[in-house]
């Protein structure tokens, strides 16, 4: 397994192969992921302008020459009224199930992590769907804690 950045000649196989699939898993975990319709334009412009982002990078699990799985992480400043130091938000994690259970999410958050540290960033942040039991368990071998709690309120009762 090699842990390395996405190149931009594979972004296809990463949408197609790894975001799609993590996206269908995010949206039967929750309807408050569901796909728009043709997503998939939309995802490879997102992906496309991430690449030129110094600030953001996704990192690929390749087994053979297969993309197991991912990790998307960014860099950012924290707001000037708080005393902590620059912050990594690690926004999507995915191993596809043909590779769950062989450390790739391991090898995948320890390149994020390590990236991180090398942008000056003192803490790493994720958000993990509250049914996601499997990841939840993977982040507090990691030791990373809840801080706070995401709650959401509907605005509207029409839905489209």
């Amino acid at each position: 397994m090699n842990v390395r950045p996405l190149r931009a000649d594979e972004i296809d196989r990463l949408i197609d192969d790894l975001w799609l699939p993590f996206a269908r898993e995010m949206a039967d975990l929750d309807a408050y992921n569901e796909l728009a319709e043709d997503v998939r334009a939309d995802a490879r412009s997102y992906r496309q302008a991430q690449l030129s982002d110094e600030s953001t990078v996704t990192f690929v699990a390749a087994v053979d020459d297969e993309l197991a799985g991912y990790v998307r992480v960014t860099a950012d400043q924290s707001p000037p009224v708080f005393a902590r130091g620059p912050e990594a938000t690690i926004g999507e994690v995915y191993v596809a199930p043909s590779h769950r259970g062989a450390s790739l999410a391991t090898a995948l958050l320890d390149r994020a992590e390590s990236w991180a540290e090398d942008r000056g960033c003192e803490f790493a942040t994720l958000s993990v769907n509250e049914r996601n039991e499997t990841a939840q368990a993977v982040y507090d071998a990691r030791e990373y804690s809840v801080r706070r709690y995401k709650m959401d309120k509907r605005l509207c009762s029409r839905v489209d």
